[in-house]
């Protein structure tokens, strides 16, 4: 509140936002005013859906008749939810908080799409320091065996003995100790915020590789004893040839589902982290950020449950997309290795058939 000089006096009232309304110049053409926004957002997400509608109808008819058929329908319809969703809300963004503001006046459809790009970063960044270690160390723990495998087993039976959470947030605590007592290392706050970011992506990365690993492992012991994998090696080809040529295509499949399930997993851990307090720095938006404030938030009165329920939402619906992604990349894959294996099978019943008794 503040404080307005009126004819009756000094007063404390509320201020007019910023981008809630203020372009208006009578408060009453509020409502006309938003409702005209969504409108044109709707409009020009139909229009945008129908021209895209038209545009694949065209393309699907000059396809040749034997083209695989793909769930267009499907893509149009989450496309078309999408462009009914963002639009309308891009329309009024631009002059109103959507979904509301904090306590401190900050835009909470900002903060939720900040914490997207938080999201994202972190879940692409883990992957790149996680991917290595579990791709090498399970396959060569799976396709060596022997003493590899033993120290390789060791290691990872050594790690996951330790509760994950507990394990990330010593490593966190430490990192954090060494950014508060060289603080002469960072000019500005946004240089500790991004620095922290990385080391929480790192250590995430080095805690996470062991499911992944003990998956490859289990399959590349399964796929060593393969007769081409023995040919190979009876012909004489190179550890390093098979590995790259024969074994890392056939457990590629398995890494695209366990990279986009751990990707849901790592933002629920960033969010749990940062709740607690030993996540993202606080200067850098996250989901476990925005509902740790929220939390103080609900305990005013009235309650303030819009930036919590925000918070909620984005982050249930970006992990539910990872999840689908990921059920659907895992039957499609299966379908494929479903249709190699029958192929053979057809070409020599075909054979068969043709051949005069």
């Amino acid at each position: 509140m503040e404080t307005e000089e009126t004819q009756a006096g000094l007063t404390r009232n509320y201020p007019r936002l910023t981008y809630g309304g203020a372009h208006l110049a009578d408060e009453s053409e509020h409502l006309r005013d938003v409702l005209l926004r969504a409108a044109l957002g709707v409009a020009l997400a139909i229009l945008l859906l129908l021209l895209l509608k038209t545009a694949l109808a065209r393309r699907l008819e000059r396809r040749p008749a034997n083209t695989p058929g793909f769930a267009w329908q499907g893509v149009l319809r989450a496309f078309g939810a999408f462009l009914l969703f963002a639009l309308p809300i891009a329309f009024l963004a631009d002059g109103y908080h959507v979904f509301g503001t904090d306590k401190v006046g900050q835009d909470v459809l900002y903060q939720a799409l900040k914490s997207i790009r938080t999201a994202l970063v972190i879940g692409l960044a883990t992957t790149l320091v996680m991917l290595p270690l579990a791709i090498f160390l399970g396959i060569v723990a799976g396709y060596f065996r022997g003493w590899a495998d033993d120290f390789i087993q060791y290691v990872y039976t050594v790690l996951n003995s330790i509760p994950g959470v507990l394990l990330i947030a010593a490593a966190v605590l430490m990192m954090q100790v060494v950014i508060d007592t060289h603080s002469e290392w960072f000019a500005t706050t946004a240089e500790r915020a991004d620095l922290r970011l990385v080391a929480l992506c790192f250590i995430l990365g080095v805690t996470s590789w062991t499911g992944l690993a003990r998956l490859l492992r289990g399959e590349t012991l399964k796929l060593r004893e393969l007769d081409y994998i023995q040919a190979a090696r009876a012909f004489g080809v190179s550890s390093r040839r098979i590995i790259t040529r024969h074994l890392l295509p056939n457990l590629m499949h398995l890494v695209i589902i366990a990279l986009v399930m751990d990707f849901s997993a790592l933002v629920l851990t960033e969010a749990v982290l940062s709740y607690i307090g030993i996540g993202v720095d606080p200067a850098m938006m996250s989901f476990g950020s925005m509902i740790n404030n929220a939390r103080m938030e609900l305990s005013r009165e009235p309650a303030v449950w819009w930036s919590l329920v925000t918070a909620f939402t984005f982050m249930l619906v970006l992990v539910l997309c990872a999840n689908l992604l990921a059920d659907a990349l895992r039957n499609a894959l299966a379908d494929a290795l479903a249709n190699e294996n029958d192929a053979p099978r057809e070409q020599t019943a075909s054979v068969t058939e043709a051949t005069p008794g």
